[in-house]
């Protein structure tokens, strides 16, 4: 939206008045799609999902080790 009020401005030098609101939109959405920035449907191209490792204590470091940090049977 806000891409939308920036193209017309005050004057509408960039957009003529004339030009319908959404056509500016799908223009806008090609354009991004076409970048790189969107998909063309406007959405994100990856995944915004934050993925977790799954429940419980994960387990980052299996090898048994020593209270110095020495593994042990090495």
């Amino acid at each position: 939206m806000q891409v939308i009020k920036r193209a017309k401005g005050d004057a509408s030098e960039i957009v003529p008045a004339s030009v319908p609101e959404k056509d500016i939109k799908e223009e806008v959405t090609k354009r991004n799609a076409k970048a790189g920035y969107t998909t063309r449907y406007g959405e994100c191209p990856y995944r915004t999902k934050i993925q977790s490792r799954g429940f419980g204590e994960s387990k980052i470091n299996v090898w048994p080790r020593d209270k110095h940090g020495n593994l042990i049977g090495d």
